[in-house]
């Protein structure tokens, strides 16, 4: 081999011994950025970045969300170890007021974003158990959400001062449960009146039409029985959806910030579409919590005191809110009904 060749054959070696390690040095650079960027909480900068995993990436959807995994895993640590205890608050008020933030259509779907991304890793991975762990919290996080969106009043949270009708539930809970027993009664109009002195109008469903919503909606007014104030008002508005195939209503999650104007030239609170369609609340909470269980479930492959607590805490609210194993509008509006008083 002539000098010429060799020569050739040398800085070739090199080159490509050369971008081989700066490669590597790339790659070891943008994986420590994209941690150090989810610590940070640059949960943005994590999705942007070419080398996230799908763990990463679930993380950072959870966080775009409002929530970051430590903080979830010590409020259900705290909950679970205080099961079964008295306390001054229900669990239920501890995850609508301490855990749950604000929901709305965008946070919804970066839960649903999130667990995509765990759900997306292979039981062969090395990471599969904590992906299902944290997806379990994930779940969790999304079934809360939704009851959170059924007992928040116009202002976005839970009232828990107010109890016109004296019967030591939070009025905004008494509104939620008689809506979701008025999806079941109203197609047979057999009565109006709910538990507790509360009832609902029309009876017999009114078409509402919402302009860039798809579906037919019945706007439902909740009026408790008893004297309104300035912060505590008397009438709930809610909506039900029908499923024009089999003329069944259900109720639906809707923002609680937001007005839209219906057919009917009135105000009602915006539906939340997901994929185009309403978002069917009980059946949307009874999927996330079977999910949430499940995945719990399948991470777990040792016992201990922290992973006890959790499993109390999310085997708690699917026990109560669903005792029957699949929730159903009378479930959840007995399990509003039957928690402790706010």
């Amino acid at each position: 081999m002539n000098k010429l060749k060799m020569y050739v054959l040398l800085a070739a070696c090199f080159s490509l011994l050369f971008l081989s390690c700066s490669k590597k040095n790339s790659d070891e650079a943008c994986q420590h950025d994209t941690t150090m960027n989810l610590d940070k909480g640059n949960y943005d900068a994590v999705l942007a970045s070419a080398c996230a995993d799908a763990m990463q990436r679930g993380a950072a959807y959870f966080g775009n969300a409002g929530y970051e995994m430590k903080g979830v895993l010590n409020k259900f640590v705290q909950t679970g170890v205080s099961s079964g205890q008295t306390s001054t608050k229900s669990d239920l008020t501890v995850y609508m007021t301490d855990l749950v933030v604000k929901v709305d259509e965008v946070s919804l779907n970066n839960l649903d974003s999130s667990t995509t991304q765990y759900y997306s890793i292979s039981a062969a991975s090395e990471s599969y158990k904590d992906a299902q762990f944290d997806v379990s919290l994930v779940e969790m996080i999304k079934s809360l959400s939704l009851m959170k969106l059924i007992v928040s009043d116009i202002s976005g949270t839970l009232n828990t001062s107010c109890d016109i009708n004296t019967n030591t539930v939070a009025d905004g809970a008494d509104a939620a449960s008689c809506a979701l027993v008025a999806a079941s009664r109203i197609s047979s109009g057999t009565t109006t009146t709910c538990t507790d002195n509360t009832t609902y109008a029309p009876a017999t469903p009114v078409e509402i039409h919402f302009p860039d919503k798809s579906g037919t909606y019945s706007g439902l007014v909740i009026t408790l029985l008893g004297t309104a104030t300035t912060t505590c008002p008397s009438q709930f508005n809610k909506l039900l959806y029908k499923d024009t195939a089999t003329g069944k209503y259900w109720v639906v999650a809707t923002d609680p910030e937001l007005q839209c104007k219906g057919s009917d030239s009135k105000s009602w609170p915006c539906p939340i579409e997901q994929n185009g369609k309403p978002l069917d609340l009980v059946n949307a909470i009874d999927s996330s919590l079977n999910s949430s269980v499940s995945s719990l479930n399948s991470s777990l492959t040792t016992s201990g005191s922290s992973t006890t607590d959790v499993q109390t805490s999310i085997q708690d609210v699917k026990t109560k809110a669903c005792p029957s194993g699949t929730c159903t509008s009378l479930d959840l509006a007995n399990y509003l009904q039957t928690i402790q008083a706010f």
